[in-house]
């Protein structure tokens, strides 16, 4: 689990600090800076996932983003200014920062630092054409005895330092002080990235602009393991899980129709066999009737990725007792105020499943009623996280919010609320007096108060 985030010169940001928890929701006005957040997430799994056979240490466009070229996403777009990252897994702090090359029209690290707790396990920066490596806070040169070292290898924003290894050790005749430093360092930097690895081994990002639906599918007999950023795989994922039996099915379609049923959207989601090779989503009405997924509200085509998503990947958590990383934007995207807030009530059942999530979002409903739940006591308040973002004459002011117990946001709420408020508010204050109440359903279940 990322524990905090530290963007320098990074899109709108020149310095700003983000301490996350589980579930982490961004909200804020249009180009207020919270998509900068969410593209600095998705920068570093990008770059983390794509970056084999990559000597850039960013990946800026790929599966996760498309965010063009360096001056494109330094802040105040002078080519010249570096950027910077510094992001904590676990007892590790790392610090990197990139800089553009404009004779090579390249990207390079200038600057990388790795610390367990306070103690700097290894750190690189360029001088000019001069490289200084630090171990423990000593030189490489008189940790390996003046001996010819070698300039360490990126892939991506990771180091490869050859004299930092085992190997390293096994074949030297350093002394026995000199082992133990390059010893500890060699371990600390594969658990560091054993950390990242499994923060964005189960990875997801869900973009604003998704794929319309369509009104027939082919059984393609592909099983992808992510939605996409634009969703498209989110059919094939919820297909592929129907035909499944025993321990290895999600339940994708029964869950979901949970969520339509108890927003009385629809009473079902049901996967329709058309031929042996073409199939159709359709939801049923109250009446039973089945209608094609594209004659329905554009919001329920919509939210199906996200609903997809969520469960998919923290189904994956519980069978790999991993730590997922799910980013959405703008889940509420076409969906009226009560199914928004539902929504709420969503990503906190994903949340005491483990794992973290990131959620820009501009719904209110859907804030107030993560409150709500925070007060029947079905979160630890410790567990979320607000971040309001404005912009303030071109300046962007993030002001990092808390709910306590109670479900009282503090400080108050900078902003105005959707028409929704009054009914939330209430149900709200009905939740206070109800004594906080813990779950052990293991079931992937969600709670939808009424």
């Amino acid at each position: 689990m990322i524990k905090y985030l530290r963007l320098r010169n990074f899109r709108a940001y020149r310095d700003q600090s983000f301490n996350f928890s589980r579930l982490n929701i961004f909200i804020g006005a249009n180009n207020s800076g919270k998509s900068s957040i969410i593209s600095a997430i998705n920068l570093l799994a990008q770059t983390h996932a794509e970056s084999r056979g990559s000597t850039s240490p960013l990946i800026l466009n790929g599966p996760y983003e498309e965010l063009g070229t360096f001056q494109d996403i330094v802040h105040g777009n002078n080519v010249r200014t570096p950027i910077g990252f510094d992001f904590g897994i676990g007892d590790f702090h790392v610090s990197f920062d990139v800089k553009y090359r404009l004779q090579r029209r390249e990207l390079e690290i200038a600057k990388f630092t790795l610390l367990e707790g306070d103690n700097e396990i290894v750190s690189y920066q360029t001088k000019k054409d001069k490289v200084d490596v630090k171990i423990k806070r000593e030189s490489i040169e008189s940790v390996m005895g003046n001996k010819n070292v070698r300039r360490p290898r990126f892939t991506g924003f990771w180091p490869f330092i050859p004299e930092v290894s085992f190997l390293a050790i096994r074949n030297s005749d350093l002394p026995k002080s000199s082992q133990k430093i390059i010893e500890q360092a060699s371990r600390s930097l594969r658990m560091a990235e054993m950390r990242i690895r499994d923060s964005f081994r189960f990875f997801d990002t869900l973009s604003p602009f998704r794929a319309q639906p369509q009104r027939t599918y082919v059984y393609s007999g592909e099983t992808p393991n992510e939605i996409g950023r634009t969703g498209a795989n989110g059919v094939s994922l919820l297909v592929n899980d129907t035909s499944k039996r025993g321990a290895i099915k999600i339940g994708l379609e029964e869950e979901i129709s949970e969520w339509l049923k108890a927003n009385k959207i629809a009473s079902a989601i049901k996967v329709k066999n058309l031929t042996s090779r073409h199939f159709e989503i359709c939801l049923v009405d109250f009446k039973g009737k089945e209608h094609n997924v594209c004659d329905v509200g554009f919001g329920c085509s919509q939210v199906l990725p996200v609903l997809v998503g969520g469960l998919n990947l923290f189904h994956k958590n519980r069978a790999a007792r991993s730590s997922p990383t799910f980013v959405v934007q703008e889940p509420e995207i076409h969906l009226h105020p009560n199914a928004q807030a539902s929504l709420g009530s969503f990503f906190v059942g994903l949340a005491r499943y483990g794992g973290q999530q990131f959620i820009e979002t501009h719904s209110d409903n859907l804030v107030l009623r993560v409150a709500r739940h925070v007060a029947l006591g079905d979160i630890d308040s410790k567990d979320i996280k607000l971040f309001f973002v404005e912009d303030s004459s071109g300046e962007k002011i993030v002001t990092e919010l808390a709910i306590n117990p109670d479900g009282v946001f503090d400080p108050n709420w900078p902003g105005g609320f959707f028409p929704q408020r009054q009914f939330e508010s209430l149900q709200l204050a009905k939740a206070r007096t109800h004594t906080a109440r813990s779950r052990s359903d293991h079931q992937l279940r969600f709670t939808y108060p009424e």
